[in-house]
Order: C-alpha cells, then sequence, then structure tokens
C-alpha cells in the first residue's frame, strides 16, 4: 500500500471537497497559527489508534498561548464518518503508510519553521519516537506512547492478523469522535509500529518527555521505563494517575496540555 493510495490529510493544507464530505467534521486536520511566531516554532501534533486530531486539539491550542504553532494530521485510514468507509480505509493502513505521511509532515514544517517539535498520543507516541529516532524532529513529546500494545490488540493480531476482521470496543466517556472497533489488519500495523519504534529508542538524542498515567487500562506503565533507560538526549517523565488512557481529553486535559507546552517552550529558549 503507497501514501498515494491511501492518502493522509495535512494540517498545513485545506482537506479537498470530495474527502470533506466523507469524514468527520470534528475529525479533520488543523492549523493553529500564531499572527506573529515570535519563537519560529511548531509542534507536529499526532492522534491516536482509531482516533482522529479532535483528541489532540487541547496540547494545540495551549502550545498557540505559548507562542508555538500547531499542526496536526489525519492519519491514513482514519477520520471517516460512514461504517462502510471506516472498515474500508483503516485495514488499510501500514507502517510504512504511517510513517511516510509524518515525515511528510515534518518536511512541510521545515519549510517554515526553524524548530520544529513533535507531539503525539499514543499510537501517535510511537510514531513520534520513531521520528526522533530518525534525527526529523527537535524535541520530541508523548502521552500513553503505544510502544507496548493491550492484551486486546496483541490477542487480535496474534490469532487474526492474516484475516481482516473487525470487533467492537467500548466507546470512551466523554466526546471522542474515533472508530467503535478495533481492526485486526489495523491492529497488526499499529503493533509493527510498536515494535519499530521500541527497537529505535537508543538512537533518540533530542529532548523528550513522557506523560503517562499507572492507571492507564491499555498502555503498561512500564514504557516509560524502557524510553528512560534507552533513550540518549534528556529525559523528564511526569505522572497524571487520576487520568486514563486518553489523556489530553480526560479529567487532567488541561494540565497535561500545559505540561506538553511548558516542555516545549522550555527547549525553544
Amino acid at each position: 500500500m503507497l501514501l498515494s493510495e491511501l492518502p493522509y490529510f495535512s494540517g498545513f493544507e485545506t482537506v479537498p471537497p470530495k474527502y470533506q464530505i466523507k469524514l468527520w467534521s470534528d475529525g479533520l486536520p488543523w492549523y493553529y497559527k500564531n499572527e506573529q511566531n515570535q519563537t519560529n516554532g511548531v509542534v507536529i501534533c499526532l492522534h491516536g489508534f482509531t482516533a482522529t486530531p479532535y483528541e489532540i486539539r487541547p496540547v494545540g491550542k495551549t502550545c498557540l498561548e505559548r507562542g508555538i504553532d500547531a499542526v496536526a494530521p489525519l492519519l491514513p485510514g482514519h477520520g471517516y464518518a460512514q461504517l462502510a468507509a471506516q472498515k474500508t480505509e483503516f485495514s488499510k493502513m501500514t507502517k510504512e503508510v504511517m510513517f511516510e505521511a509524518v515525515r511528510q509532515e515534518i518536511s512541510r514544517a521545515r519549510k517554515h519553521y526553524e524548530f520544529v517539535g513533535i507531539f503525539g498520543h499514543s499510537m501517535g507516541g510511537a510514531i513520534a519516537l520513531t521520528m526522533a529516532s530518525e534525527g526529523l524532529v527537535d524535541a520530541c513529546t508523548v502521552t500513553a506512547p503505544a510502544i507496548k500494545l493491550p492484551f486486546r490488540v496483541e490477542i487480535l493480531t496474534g490469532l487474526l492478523g492474516w484475516a481482516n476482521i473487525s470487533l467492537p470496543k467500548n466507546p470512551d466517556n466523554f466526546n471522542n469522535p474515533n472508530y467503535l472497533f478495533d481492526n485486526s489488519k489495523a491492529g497488526l500495523a499499529l503493533q509493527r509500529i510498536a515494535l519499530h519504534s521500541r527497537q529505535y529508542l537508543s538512537q533518540i538524542t533530542c529532548p523528550t518527555l513522557v506523560v503517562h498515567s499507572h492507571n492507564d487500562p491499555l498502555i503498561d506503565a512500564i514504557v516509560v521505563q524502557w524510553i528512560k533507560a534507552q533513550v540518549k538526549g534528556t529525559f523528564e517523565a511526569v505522572w497524571f494517575d487520576e487520568s486514563g488512557h486518553v489523556m489530553t481529553l480526560d479529567v487532567k486535559g488541561k494540565e497535561v496540555a500545559e505540561t506538553v507546552a511548558q516542555f516545549l517552550a522550555k527547549q525553544i529558549k
């Protein structure tokens, strides 16, 4: 599967009308830009598995308040409004397509900004760590990075990764446009993203922040230890144990977003 066959939608460009009618209006990519960007910095924000840029808006808005521009692409296979399209497009995602989409977004950012940071939640966190390991960003921030997958996904991919099976999942208890099912082929792609990210942690040399919760029901807290033990750049970890998995929208969402924005602001200065 090529990126041209399964497009991503850049935050730097308007989604073409033929796709806008197929996507959730709340889940479209966004670009928050200061009229005068004194920092000459931007953070690329990456959403999680089955989700959309909606779930990371709080981080983008808080960064904007601190003078840092923020952009969020809609990643391949995500954001479709109709169930039939969701199942068709989601099952097409691959590790290579996801990585290439984010590399392109970073390349677009580099044309306009001196400082390019990255933020990722869950799957987006695993991708963000990979981009940092490739030396493409100046700072890396993640929440609940999916470099160790939930038992449910491991079982689904282990038994049915060769197939194209979808299983329903429980909705969040707050507004968060996302697919209400897991898919075995998409899960296999997620597993490959997670394994790749773990394999190259030791090549990360930029400043890195991990925000997590010991009570996350999906991503085991041990991932913080794995990252801390291997990254070569400066490392910080901050815990919000009142939060569940989608930390950016949960009870401490404002504080989580502020933590990310403060960390990035320090790296620019």
